[in-house]
């Protein structure tokens, strides 16, 4: 049973098991930049206390220290021993004890150090002692972030090469690693983002090339119908390409043309992928450095880039993830130097012009959009490759997202007739109440009091439920507990929210899929616990993430296959089967849709091995037909060749075999 924690922090409500720890916590609330960055005079080492500092001296630089005249510790203060092998791990977990705080990242030029709230933890524990891990920059994601989670004390581990420079993906030892508490209102995150993310990642483009008037038409046209419904920040109805950055442009014409072919070269096959990989590079190019953007709109559209930039490279693209991670990290930093994850004040007030009314609606509206957007990726990239989630729930000061029907009004009478139509509701509901209200078991026989909203923001809610679900078993992993009374709760708000995620009718397109296809993946999350994220494997890329899963499945079907387990988690496995099976059009789809549906092929895989009846009986493979499953999913993603996704699970499926 967790310890009792009486003391709890007023500002952020942590609670501790002893007031000491308590008491040091709350100083952290009101400490400024400069307060919590201590540096080590031997090395690039940070640090938020001095005991910190301290130790680091002692375990790192202790030959030096000898040889050093002792001073006195004037500005030390007298603690407890900080040894992690001494402490009961409840007492490690209340701590506020911070894992060495090493800064193990090249200097970058023109860049001041980060301070020990700005980097991530790079350590392991080894019998209880600490041991500091010599790992290169991967990233800067998390070096400026918060901890986002509260179940685990956050998986914190090092983060591997890029994908070039590791044929083999290491399996990464779990740490344990106390929250960051600390008060982030102080703090200029615009300073400690590179300046120019991606102009030294990318070969420079030897023209001043630009994409042709008709390229921009028939990709913006391409854009709306293939890619905007999993994105959807850019509102058509007003969308006017001549007055986007140049930036912006590109970064929506490299997905654009991932869907279709360039109409300047008589739309010939192959030349869709050719002129979506010249956008994107130029695109990466043309970032402005980020300090240089002041202007809010500016700030928006550089958001957006930086969102669909990493989009591409990652999951169409499938190359260059230490330069989509950088592209991650620059765009969290930015979203909160920005003030995106606050809502944006409305004038309607100060005008009677419906028009007037209209554009701020939807101004307020894509900005609100664009941050569930980036709340989405964030919670992707944990659940893809195990990484810190950068972004907490209760940052998000915004409401839910208006109705679809409400933000496709084609003009402002069409949308002011709208929404004189719509029933009336109470007050719109903000984003963390909606995710208490669902977490809630006393409110959830009152779902239909919630506002109307767009299911945007109920995939929003799948992703923090799902993201909690494996913070879960990563924390009971750790543990050897297992808290039946959290999974429940997890489980009865994700029943609830299926509501607002599954259509009504059982035919599921390429463009509805992604609601669906999120709360089925939330679903099998809760109840099969994935192997390499609980064995504290950190994924590069896709590539790896693919084959680490592919590798570990014949080795975690034992349990899969017992038949109450097996008959618990088959219906979310069957409506992936389904659609991957009905499904022969997936222009549309999105590119996270098929990594999905590869993870419940891959159960269903193991459960026809291990003779489970009917395990792949709704796509006519028949027990323990092991070959005839992976012809079958052969079949069925060959369909998704087109994108580096599809190509990289074709490739998979051959070491199934």
């Amino acid at each position: 049973m967790p310890s009792y924690q009486p003391f709890q922090c007023g500002i952020c409500l942590r609670r501790f098991t002893r007031h000491e720890n308590l008491k040091r916590h709350s100083a952290l609330h009101s400490r400024s930049r400069n307060d919590v960055s201590l540096p080590c005079e031997l090395c690039q080492a940070t640090f938020s206390r001095p005991d910190l500092r301290h130790r680091h001296m002692k375990r790192k630089h202790s030959e030096d220290a000898q040889r050093r005249t002792k001073r006195p510790r004037r500005d030390e203060f007298s603690v407890r021993s900080t040894d992690s092998g001494s402490l009961p791990l409840e007492d490690l977990a209340d701590s506020e004890t911070e894992m060495d705080n090493q800064l193990q990242m090249p200097p970058q030029p023109n860049q001041k150090h980060h301070t020990s709230a700005d980097i991530s933890r790079s350590a392991t524990m080894e019998k209880g002692d600490q041991t500091q891990l010599d790992t290169p920059t991967l990233t800067q994601l998390a070096s400026i972030m918060p901890d986002a989670t509260d179940m685990e004390q956050v998986l914190l581990a090092t983060f591997l090469k890029p994908a070039d420079q590791c044929p083999q993906s290491p399996a990464m030892t779990v740490l344990r690693s106390p929250s960051l508490d600390i008060d982030l209102s102080d703090f200029d995150f615009a300073h400690d983002i590179p300046g120019s993310p991606m102009k030294d990642g990318f070969p420079q483009l030897q023209n001043d090339w630009t994409p042709s008037a008709l390229q921009i038409t028939h990709g913006c046209g391409l854009f709306f119908h293939h890619v905007a419904h999993f994105v959807p920040f850019l509102h058509q109805p007003t969308f006017d390409s001549t007055t986007l950055p140049s930036y912006l442009l590109l970064a929506i014409l490299s997905l654009a043309y991932q869907y279709g072919d360039d109409p300047d070269c008589e739309a010939g096959a192959d030349t869709g992928a050719s002129l979506s990989a010249r956008c994107f590079l130029q695109g990466c190019t043309l970032l402005p450095s980020i300090n240089a953007v002041s202007n809010p709109t500016d700030q928006l559209a550089l958001i957006q880039s930086l969102l669909l930039l990493q989009i591409c490279t990652m999951l169409y693209r499938c190359e260059n993830s230490a330069h989509g991670f950088q592209l991650h990290a620059t765009m969290i930093g930015l979203a909160r130097s920005s003030g995106l994850m606050q809502s944006t004040p409305t004038e309607s007030g100060q005008t009677s012009s419906l028009d007037s009314l209209w554009q701020e609606f939807i101004k307020a509206e894509s900005h609100k959009r664009t941050l569930f957007a980036v709340h989405q990726m964030d919670a992707l990239w944990y659940q893809l490759f195990s990484i810190p989630r950068a972004i907490s729930h209760l940052e998000i000061k915004h409401d839910l997202p208006c109705p679809e029907d409400h933000w496709s009004a084609s003009s402002a009478a069409d949308w002011a007739h709208r929404r004189l139509l719509a029933p009336q509701h109470p007050a719109n509901m903000q984003y963390a109440d909606a995710v208490r209200h669902f977490l809630s078991t006393a409110t959830l026989t009152t779902l239909p009091s919630i506002p109307p909203f767009d299911p945007y923001g109920a995939i929003s809610i799948a992703h923090f439920l799902m993201s909690s679900a494996r913070e879960l078993s990563g924390w009971s992993t750790m543990t050897g507990m297992l808290s039946i009374e959290r999974f429940s709760a997890l489980r009865s708000s994700l029943v609830a929210l299926g509501a607002f995620l599954r259509p009504a009718n059982p035919s599921t397109t390429t463009v509805t899929a992604t609601a669906p296809a999120t709360w089925e993946t939330a679903m099998l999350e809760l109840q099969v616990w994935s192997p390499y994220h609980t064995g504290g494997i950190i994924k590069s890329s896709i590539d790896t993430m693919l084959q680490q899963a592919t590798d570990l499945a014949p080795s975690a079907g034992g349990v899969l296959c017992e038949a109450e387990t097996a008959k618990a988690f088959q219906p979310h496995v069957d409506w992936f089967l389904r659609y991957l099976d009905t499904t022969v059009e997936v222009a549309g789809e999105a590119p996270w849709v098929a990594l999905y549906a590869y993870r419940a092929f891959l159960v269903a895989w193991q459960l026809v091995r291990g003779g489970v009846p009917g395990a792949m009986g709704v796509v006519g493979v028949g027990d323990g037909d092991v070959h005839g499953a992976v012809e079958w999913a052969r079949k069925v993603f060959r369909r998704r060749e087109r994108w580096g996704v599809g190509r990289i699970i074709g490739g998979c499926l051959e070491r199934l075999i």
